[in-house]
């Protein structure tokens, strides 16, 4: 057998991947020595089975990588010269599946002592294991057909696994906000039907209007448990983070098949990074898919009707349909020798008529929202924390960090063919380019150092989306020059990069599951319903400023909705320090205007914004709301699941009701 570069890659990739797994299991024993001994090792079942089985797997190649030197030939050649194709088939499939799948099993809490996954050095090696030996599983199947591609699809296959784990354990029945505000989200869905569910009209939420209209869908079916609340929320983030990769990938017109469906999984996963939100993703979506440039008033009428949608999001948002348009004009259109303030107009009409669209459609709700404009000017009168940009107990990676290691392939790729074709591309083109990528990585830049925010690098989505967009056109080589054509730069370890390095994202922040007590969370509910009817059924009113989906879902029933003061905008306004808002809230409280109160438990330490995460924000809620309550209310009863209830405070000391 030829013993060409294709058997030497192979090789070289067996002997990396059982270097990595030495390295892991090394440092796993040593893990394990260094906390209890290999006593865990032998305490399940399942620890033996899986970990005897994945020890098994790693044996064989190692047997197979020895045999091909033997033979002259690559591992999966000469299995498949020596065993029938059907058995070749199964044992690629089983070696891809394991190997693919088991950072995601490792991470879901199935098997016991999910601790020993938790440093992230054990899950990188566990990773780059999992990718080489899946990518060999992967070989035998396509018959080494695919080359490299079949590391890029096993890191990818690692990508789906890691991001089902943290999207579909929120399935869940479980009757409390699993998270600070997530069922939260669900209620300010329901206002759309107000009048059926609550049987009266409810203003509606002046925060992020398109992310609920999105969320009432559900509630025109009926009532629907919370269960499928959640579950429509899981497809609205994986659904269209996939569409709008689908959308781009179309637009790229690329031929191979198996190619295009790795880049759709790519652009998925690199999205989900931020991540891109579901309702952002419907700005940029109807553009990729519509936007043409011999039809420049068809793709004004897109752009319009995209804005409209912006303008519901979020104000940094404002100007992405249009930016986009102009974005893929730089693009796909050469400036020939037409000069540039004619090559411009379009573009110009895009951004001007995109951004009057979204301010109108902004206007518009305002109007029918029945909330007073002054409730959407908190965006503009928070604080700004620019210690966020660098490590910090909030997020420890660090903006600037973290939006550097997302970008860095990227770039690498876009700054060297950009370097290498610069003459072939107009300056003024390139100008435009730069302007817009410049534009909104500022602008995310400040949106993330908002009080509130800062946690992660999901306020740089907008510079995200059309960093991708300009990676892809790259790699695809999509754009079109002015001069010649562009000669692109893509070496396969880069390529390698660019598709792993959002796999290792969600690698590094992801966990072991922690699932909630159902059963704890039901007797706290029923303790919530005594009480909440008890004191509606005297004559009383009852505020849930947490946990009020217990009214959108009938599970606290016969207690009548106090649309106040619902947790998250009672929040927003504390950290802007909206003081007719607060007022209002003091001057309620100062006369009891409520009877009972459901909140979490009102803790009153003030955080060092050195040492604690969202430091800042706590300290707000604490001054601006946990300690007016206090001094007008009384907890009455804390229950397990961390929730407060609170019952006005009298001159006799007594409670109520």
């Amino acid at each position: 057998m030829k013993n060409n570069k294709s058997e030497q890659h192979q090789r070289q990739f067996l002997v990396i991947s059982w270097s990595l797994w030495l390295v892991f299991v090394w440092g796993l024993i040593n893990w394990a020595q260094a906390v209890n001994g290999l006593g865990f090792f032998v305490v399940s079942w399942k620890w033996r089975l899986g970990l005897g089985a994945w020890i098994g797997l790693a044996i064989l190649w190692v047997g197979l990588l020895i045999t091909s030197y033997f033979q002259d030939a690559t591992p999966s050649l000469w299995l498949r010269q020596t065993l029938r194709g059907w058995i070749v088939r199964v044992v690629g499939s089983v070696v891809a599946l394991g190997f693919i799948a088991f950072p995601a099993v490792a991470l879901s809490g199935w098997l016991p002592h999910p601790e020993v996954w938790e440093p992230f050095p054990t899950r990188l090696m566990l990773l780059c294991v999992s990718i080489f030996f899946g990518g060999m599983g992967i070989s035998l199947v396509t018959k080494d057909e695919i080359g490299w591609l079949g590391w890029v699809a096993s890191a990818l296959g690692v990508g789906v696994g890691l991001i089902l784990l943290q999207y579909l354990p929120g399935i869940s029945s479980y009757p409390l906000s699993l998270g600070w505000s997530e069922a939260s989200r669900y209620y300010y869905g329901s206002l759309f039907f107000a009048k059926r569910i609550y049987g009266v009209s409810v203003p509606l939420s002046p925060l992020h209007p398109a992310r609920y209209l999105l969320l009432a869908i559900p509630f025109a079916f009926g009532n629907l448990p919370i269960w499928a609340h959640r579950f429509w929320q899981v497809i609205l983030w994986l659904g269209l983070s996939f569409l709008a990769s689908v959308a781009l990938v179309r637009r790229l017109r690329i031929e191979n098949r198996f190619v295009r469906f790795l880049a759709i999984i790519w652009g998925a996963l690199f999205l989900l990074q931020g991540p891109v939100y579901y309702h952002l993703t419907l700005c940029v979506i109807p553009v990729l898919l519509f936007f043409d440039i011999q039809k420049p008033w068809h793709t004004l009428a897109v752009v319009v009707i995209s804005s409209l949608w912006a303008g519901i999001c979020r104000v940094n948002w404002f100007p992405v349909p249009g930016a986009l348009a102009i974005f893929l004009w730089l693009l796909e259109n050469p400036i020939g020798k037409q000069p540039f303030y004619w090559y411009y107009k379009w573009p110009f009409i895009y951004g001007t008529v995109g951004m009057v669209a979204a301010f109108a459609a902004q206007a518009v709700y305002i109007a029918l929202s029945g909330q007073p404009s002054w409730m959407y000017e908190s965006t503009f009168t928070s604080d700004l924390l620019w210690y966020r940009l660098f490590p910090s107990p909030t997020y420890p990676v660090g903006i600037i960090r973290g939006i550097v290691w997302v970008s860095l392939p990227l770039w690498i790729m876009i700054g060297f063919n950009g370097f290498r074709n610069f003459a072939k591309i107009r300056v003024w083109r390139w100008l435009g380019i730069v302007a817009i990528l410049g534009v909104f990585f500022a602008g995310g830049m400040v949106v993330s150092v908002k009080i509130g925010g800062g946690s992660n690098i999901h306020n740089l989505d907008a510079y995200l989306v059309f960093l991708m967009l300009l990676g892809a056109y790259l790699a695809t080589h999509r754009i079109i020059a002015d001069r010649d054509s562009l000669q692109i730069w893509r070496p396969v370890p880069i390529l390698l990069l660019v598709a792993i390095m959002p796999v290792g994202w969600h690698m590094y922040f992801a966990h072991p599951i922690m699932k909630p007590d159902e059963k704890i969370a039901w007797q706290d509910v029923e303790i919530l319903r005594d009480w909440t009817q008890r004191a509606t059924a005297q004559g009383g009113r009852v505020l849930f400023i947490n946990q009020r989906h217990l009214l959108t879902f009938g599970i606290v029933r016969g207690v009548p909705l106090e649309p106040e003061y619902e947790l998250l905008v009672l929040m927003e306004m504390a950290m802007a320090n909206n003081s007719r808002y607060l007022n209002r809230f003091y001057n309620d409280l100062q006369h009891h205007r409520f009877d009972v109160i459901v909140i979490g438990t009102p803790n009153t330490p003030i955080k060092d914004p050195t040492k604690d995460a969202f430091a800042e924000e706590n300290n707000a809620w604490v001054e601006r709301v946990v300690l007016p309550l206090l001094q007008n209310y009384k907890v009455a009863l804390i229950l397990p699941s961390d929730v407060a209830l609170m019952v006005p405070r009298t001159e006799d000391g007594a409670d109520s009701p």
